[in-house]
């Protein structure tokens, strides 16, 4: 017994040696087996760097949008009441008796008188005396339009209201708009808006004019009354004569792009060049001088860009509108006689009440 049981051990132990063995060999292949993988990895990996990557299709670039410059306040007071030259004079009533001495001001004006004083010392300095063009008989005003009575088209754009104050019981109103320019008188009251007190009329009217007896626009906004009279609820004043003669050129917004189709076509009666040409020669500028590459010269200064255009059937053609468009878009930047343009834009002007002075409406 003791002899088979040493034989049955020894031949247990030699089958324990035996299977520790091939476990071992197991793990070394398994690791040889990983290791062969991680260097094929690399080698997958240049595979697929080296594959090329499908092209994607070419995004097309977006059509720019022009844009309005938007003023959170009257053009008047971004532009200095477009007193450049002509200034106004308030023509008031003598006071009679006790009861005008509460009367305000705007209450005994009786006329305004337009004008402008300038003192200046002679001789004149001679830069100014050398100038092409200079009549010494008119001293310091070169240049200054004639008074004589010119007629013109008002064309009136009204976007919207905001914060009217509430006219009816119900805390709203029924807003409509009203247009005084000379003799002509507009009432839109058949497009009233109902219970609204930040209405969006988007609305255009056409006036016929003749300055200088014609040029105080009133507009106003009136509310809606089935049964009565309709009530003020505010109005802005606007001198178009100041506009009209001002050397900031407040007749027609210069726009961003000159175009001759679509929804931004170029609305001002004068295309660029002709303004451009017209300003030189006001203001005694050399120029302008259109060249070869798309430049123009004014003055001591150059300006490029585009010098084609394209029509509404897409067909390309020469243009220097583009090129004096970049020069009066820059007009400030001339020397001496720039300044800068109005650009096309939307005003917002206070509503205001003759019976609650001050207060906007």
């Amino acid at each position: 017994l003791p002899q088979q049981l040493r034989q049955q051990e020894a031949a247990a132990a030699e089958a324990e040696e035996k299977e520790e063995m091939e476990i071992g060999e197991g793990s070394k292949a398994q690791a040889k087996n990983k290791d062969k993988d991680k260097s094929k990895a690399p080698k997958d990996d240049k595979k697929k760097k080296q594959q090329p990557v499908p092209e994607l299709p070419e995004k097309k670039n977006k059509q720019k949008i022009d844009e309005l410059k938007v003023f959170n306040k009257e053009l008047e007071a971004e532009f200095d009441n477009f007193e450049d030259w002509l200034h106004t004079f308030n023509l008031l009533r003598g006071k009679i008796g006790d009861n005008d001495d509460n009367a305000t001001e705007e209450e005994r004006i009786v006329g305004r008188f337009k004008g402008s004083m300038c003192v200046y010392k002679v001789p004149l300095p001679d830069d100014v005396t050398k100038e092409a063009g200079y009549d010494p008989t008119f001293g310091m005003f070169q240049g200054i339009p004639s008074n004589d009575p010119i007629s013109v088209l008002v064309r009136v754009y009204i976007v919207r209201a905001t914060d009217l104050h509430p006219a009816d019981i119900n805390g709203k109103a029924d807003p409509y708009i009203a247009i005084k320019l000379g003799k002509t008188d507009i009432k839109d009251k058949e497009n009233y808006i109902s219970k609204q007190l930040n209405p969006v009329f988007g609305k255009s009217f056409d006036i016929e004019a003749t300055f200088p007896m014609e040029s105080m626009l009133t507009v106003a906004v009136y509310d809606w009354d089935l049964v009565g009279t309709d009530d003020l609820i505010g109005e802005t004043k606007i001198d178009l004569e100041n506009r009209f003669y001002s050397k900031h050129r407040a007749t027609c917004g210069v726009s961003q792009t000159y175009s001759i189709h679509g929804y931004n076509t170029w609305r001002d009666p004068m295309k660029p060049s002709q303004i451009l040409s017209k300003l030189c020669k006001e203001g005694k500028v050399d120029g302008p001088h259109f060249g070869p590459g798309g430049r123009v010269k004014v003055a001591n200064r150059v300006f490029t860009g585009p010098t084609e255009i394209e029509d509404e059937n897409g067909q390309k053609k020469p243009t220097d509108e583009h090129l004096a468009l970049a020069a009066l878009r820059h007009w400030e930047d001339i020397p001496r006689a720039g300044c800068r343009l109005v650009p096309e834009h939307v005003e917002t002007r206070p509503l205001l009440n003759p019976d609650k002075p001050g207060i906007e409406q």
